[in-house]
């Protein structure tokens, strides 16, 4: 997908919804090495596919968080269609906030913007260092000071864990990009 200079989100959000594809979500599943002993939490959920995919294929839990509520409500009302009430739980949350936890998961995914993903590269430095067993999957760009464990160049799916090291990454002239759609 090309990327340029975009206007901003919405004023109420961080970045603008672009879904991720079934097979993103599968891949992304796939790296993450998701078990049902996990739960997964997609930052910027938009549509919940991430986190509906690893429920109904890894009978994991999940979470799926964004700060529109319209997507939320959605979501929502496919958890119950699709009777996940017992796995899954979707919240209007703003993961920039400074208190911002991770709802005890053991994943996180999130398609987010470079400038976007600076706001939260320190969080989650901390986070994968706390538990050895915490896995990170960023789709399409990766954190500029922290050196992915793996990359699949091809899907752009950047993988952090307790393993990956403080370092440069990634261009200087990304950071400023939004998606165009």
């Amino acid at each position: 997908m090309p990327y340029i200079d975009e206007p901003d989100a919405p004023k109420e959000q961080l970045v603008p919804f672009v879904p991720s594809t079934n097979f993103t979500a599968e891949k992304v599943i796939e790296i993450l090495k998701i078990t049902e002993n996990d739960k997964i939490i997609d930052l910027g959920c938009g549509d919940g596919r991430i986190v509906f995919k690893a429920a109904i294929m890894k009978n994991c839990k999940g979470v799926g968080i964004d700060i529109n509520k319209e997507l939320i409500d959605e979501c929502n009302k496919k958890m119950n269609v699709l009777n996940l009430n017992n796995k899954l739980q979707f919240l209007v949350d703003d993961f920039s906030r400074e208190d911002f936890d991770f709802y005890n998961c053991s994943c996180v995914c999130f398609y987010l913007v470079p400038k976007i993903l600076k706001i939260i590269e320190n969080k989650i430095k901390k986070y994968i260092r706390e538990d050895k067993n915490r896995r990170v999957v960023s789709i399409r760009f990766p954190f500029r000071n922290l050196i992915p464990t793996y990359i699949d160049e091809v899907m752009k799916l950047y993988y952090y864990d307790y393993s990956s090291k403080d370092g440069k990454f990634g261009k200087d002239d990304y950071l400023n990009l939004l998606p165009a759609f």
